[in-house]
């Protein structure tokens, strides 16, 4: 609830402006609209809609079937479990100051610019620290040209996702990449566009609103400008990867806290959030593929 101290120029209504449980539900709608990372990984937030700031997430190896012959007994598997820590362990925030003669002269609508631009910061960060995450994948492949993925490059690809025993037709396999191989996969001259399948054929967009541009060989394929483009050998121009290469936890939905500075004759208003983020991924449990320039 907004605090007003004695000598605030009070409204009823600057304080419904500010009640933070209103800018909250503005600012996550802006947030779950821009964050596209997030929804394509594992989330493990329930876990700790209590508290706490760990989450141990255990791994299974690979076992094997055995043939059983009469009169012989079983063999049981000791293959033992490994442990991954999850920290929630990263936390942002964005900060506005909003003077009263600026309240005084605005309505609701610049309520609403505020909460997106708000909630699309927070977008940004988390996608961004998750690319991050994500680029820790064990395995790459590398590109014939920057930011460009052929046919048969994308066909190497997949045949090697199946060996390492990814079901990339399952759907839990997504792709996400920069603007620049965005569009050279669209290129109606390259060798991948008569595969592509875009969401805006349907005519509705509403897979454009999350970032999902469309599908390739029935893999959902998004875009993301949280991925850089440009040629050096670094550069990791997208990937493609199953859901559980990365374990997410947000601690809690974003917070709204607010309150009248009368100082600077205005109210304070911060949005953040506490989230965590680990790459589930190594050469013996291979999830998903980067995607590399050239020198």
């Amino acid at each position: 609830m907004a605090k007003h101290y004695q000598g605030s120029p009070s409204t009823t209504t600057t304080d419904a402006v500010f009640i933070p449980e209103v800018w909250s539900e503005a600012i996550y709608k802006y947030f779950e609209r821009k964050v596209i990372f997030r929804q394509l990984v594992d989330d493990y937030s329930p876990l700790v809609a209590n508290g706490g700031d760990k989450i141990h997430i255990p791994e299974i190896g690979l076992i094997s079937a055995s043939a059983k012959s009469a009169g012989s007994d079983v063999s049981y598997d000791n293959t033992s479990a490994t442990e991954t820590q999850l920290d929630i362990d990263q936390h942002y925030y964005v900060a506005k100051l909003f003077e009263d003669i600026l309240m005084v002269q605005s309505n609701y609508q610049l309520m609403d610019k505020y909460s997106a631009m708000m909630g699309e910061a927070l977008a940004r960060q988390v996608d961004s620290y998750l690319w991050t995450t994500l680029q820790g994948l064990s395995n790459n492949m590398g590109l014939s040209a920057d930011d460009t993925l052929t046919a048969s490059k994308f066909e190497d690809i997949l045949a090697s996702m199946g060996n390492n025993g990814i079901d990339y037709m399952a759907g839990d396999v997504f792709m996400v990449v920069n603007p620049v191989l965005m569009a050279d996969i669209l290129n109606p001259s390259g060798g991948l566009a008569q595969f592509f399948i875009r969401n805006d054929a349907s005519g509705d967009g509403s897979g454009l609103r999350t970032g999902n541009i469309g599908s390739l060989y029935g893999i959902d394929v998004f875009m993301s400008n949280a991925i850089s483009s440009g040629g050096t050998a670094s550069t990791i121009s997208g990937a493609i990867f199953h859901r559980s290469a990365v374990a997410y936890a947000m601690a809690e939905d974003i917070r709204i806290q607010s309150e009248y500075s009368i100082d600077a004759l205005g109210t304070k208003m911060v949005a953040d959030t506490i989230y965590g983020a680990k790459l589930i991924d190594d050469s013996d449990n291979v999830k998903g593929i980067k995607f590399q320039n050239v020198a």
